[in-house]
């Protein structure tokens, strides 16, 4: 990512944190495994914890795939399970984007252990999926 990139996350969301560039690389992921169209193309149901520092990344699916809470296609439904369905409005078809169990511990660590910023960044530059499958679902 670009620093302008870095500093729009940053305006958006207040900080940065890996909660957020995770969702922002689902979203990402989906959109292009869906060919969908960004912002009114899609539906995304987001299952998370529904506080911080988990829930960030409702803001980070919301950047990735234009779905916002105003026009209505985003929904997060409170959950223990972090995964991520997002639905290709034109064609109807969806993909399923689970976190890697691991994730969560990791995440808590290296933030503790490297700070915000070099965390975050260690989450943009690694691979999805070393962080979370995509599955299509019916």
């Amino acid at each position: 990512m670009t620093e302008t990139e870095w500093e729009n996350l940053r305006a958006f969301h207040g900080h940065l944190g890996p909660w957020l560039i995770l969702g922002l690389k689902m979203g990402r992921a989906a959109l292009t495994a869906l060919k969908a169209r960004k912002h009114f193309g899609v539906e995304v149901l987001a299952r998370c914890p529904d506080s911080p520092p988990p829930s960030c990344l409702v803001d980070g699916l919301q950047l990735g795939t234009g779905a916002t809470y105003g026009k209505r296609n985003i929904v997060l439904e409170p959950s223990d399970r972090f995964e991520v369905v997002v639905r290709n409005k034109d064609t109807g078809e969806a993909v399923r984007a689970a976190i890697l169990p691991a994730v969560p511990d990791q995440f808590r660590s290296w933030y503790e252990e490297m700070g915000e910023e070099a965390c975050s960044r260690r989450v943009a530059e690694m691979p999805d999926e070393q962080l979370f499958t995509l599955e299509s679902v019916a």
